[in-house]
């Protein structure tokens, strides 16, 4: 399951880019949203939309790094929606987002392209981030929204953006930890949102990689309910002398947004959530 953040919609459907390298790739369905301040993105009406896994790891990443990082990257940013809003609340002078599937890369590089004056340079790369030779390059902040299940967890989806966004077809989280680790500076730090109850995945694959958990954030979709469902993990190359921790409803335990859901929202810079327009997904 994920949970979809209430972006709003300022256009049914946009026109195909006159730009040959993405015509094929530009789906029918694509719609121009409003994601943070006055920065937007394109979205599948039928596709994988941005969820409160994208918005809760922005945060976190945003809330423990209030200076801007030097070089940031966002593996398998997919359409871009925690890349741009941590470029939009950091302002990072170079942030690359890597990105597999054709069609993803084409959004975000619209979304980017059409962004207003800002300062810092953005880019995507369509790669398989597992493939990549960063070389002497070292990244001060890395994030992932990486997918949850493996492929022989439940039926696949069709489309193959949703399929790829929730199922694990080039790897799962133990793949963004590993590439992490050959990019991150010193001093750096990765944020990595993945389901609460898989936690053992995360801390293995940090063990494996020599990267020690220095903050998690744990949210939990209702007050009511007995314990987290998501988790951001912050991993650091140096050990913490103490664990940062958060917790969070994202709703009351009469199902309306919390207050504490709403001020995470307000730090990161999005706009308040109305109750009806936060729903939840099931992805198996």
């Amino acid at each position: 399951m994920k949970l979809t953040s209430g972006t709003r919609s300022v256009a049914s459907r946009m026109p195909t880019p006159r730009s040959s390298n993405q015509h094929m790739d530009w789906p029918d369905d694509a719609r121009r949203d409003r994601l943070i301040g006055d920065w937007h993105i394109f979205q599948r009406s039928g596709g994988h939309r941005t969820s409160t896994d994208d918005l809760i790891t922005a945060w976190y990443a945003i809330h423990r790094n209030p200076a801007a990082p030097a070089r940031y990257l966002d593996l398998g940013c997919g359409v871009g929606s925690v890349l741009l809003m941590v470029s939009h609340k950091l302002r990072p002078k170079i942030a690359l987002g890597v990105e597999a599937q054709a069609q993803s890369v084409a959004m975000a590089r619209r979304a980017i392209a059409e962004l207003p004056e800002h300062e810092g340079q953005i880019e995507v790369r369509h790669a398989d981030f597992r493939d990549l030779d960063f070389g002497g390059e070292r990244y001060e902040l890395i994030t992932g929204s990486p997918p949850y299940f493996p492929v022989d967890a439940g039926v696949l989806p069709d489309d193959a953006q949703r399929r790829a966004c929730r199922f694990e077809e080039r790897g799962g989280v133990e793949a963004y930890v590993e590439t992490a680790s050959r990019a991150l500076g010193e001093r750096a730090r990765l944020y990595v949102v993945f389901q609460t109850r898989w936690s053992e995945r995360v801390t293995a694959a940090a063990v494996e990689h020599d990267l020690h958990l220095s903050g998690r954030a744990d949210f939990s979709t209702s007050a009511d309910k007995p314990g987290p469902f998501l988790t951001v993990f912050e991993l650091s190359r140096q050990p913490a002398e103490a664990v940062h921790r958060v917790r969070c409803s994202v709703r009351d335990a009469d199902g309306r947004i919390s207050g504490e859901y709403q001020r995470i929202r307000r730090e990161l810079g999005v706009a308040d959530v109305a109750n009806a327009s936060l729903s939840a997904r099931r992805d198996s």
